[in-house]
């Protein structure tokens, strides 16, 4: 676009511009033209791309390229909410997942607890020295029960 320069003149018969060695070939059957001398330098608008003068303002008749940049702003956005939509479908299914862990765990804690009838460590057979019967018991709470009672001066059952 811009400034452009051509030929000065323009052949009558073919209508190119002339050269040093223009050789005219033309369409039999076509009329003859006058030559024209032709302004060597014009000026065409960037942005219509017609032959003006310097002075020249040119009205854009179309909305292509507001509707053009509409688009591309539109179709981003729509971009960034796909993403956006994503993340967060990501995020509810990690804490529906994390929920669900959650909630099997304290099933299961709930549940061991419920079951659980004895200690985690066997304590064998227990029983008291208090209320043990037999006098020669060989456990030692036992031995050290009925020795305390019979050094007991109280009136007790084993004295």
């Amino acid at each position: 676009m811009g400034l452009k320069l051509r030929g000065v003149i323009r052949c009558g018969r073919c209508g190119k511009p002339r050269g040093i060695r223009h050789t005219c070939v033309r369409r039999i059957g076509r009329k003859s033209r006058a030559h024209k001398v032709q302004n060597p330098v014009t000026w065409e608008c960037p942005a219509c791309g017609k032959p003006r003068g310097l002075r020249h303002t040119c009205s854009v008749r179309t909305d292509f390229r507001a509707r053009k940049r509409q688009q591309a702003t539109r179709r981003k956005q729509d971009e960034r909410r796909r993403r956006r939509q994503a993340a967060a479908g990501r995020r509810r299914e990690r804490r529906r997942q994390a929920a669900a862990e959650r909630r099997a765990r304290d099933r299961e804690r709930k549940r061991s607890a419920r079951t659980r009838t004895s200690s985690p460590r066997p304590r064998g057979d227990r029983h008291e020295p208090g209320t043990c019967g037999d006098r020669d018991c060989q456990k030692y709470a036992c031995r050290a029960y009925w020795q305390g009672m019979a050094d007991c001066p109280g009136p007790h059952d084993g004295g």
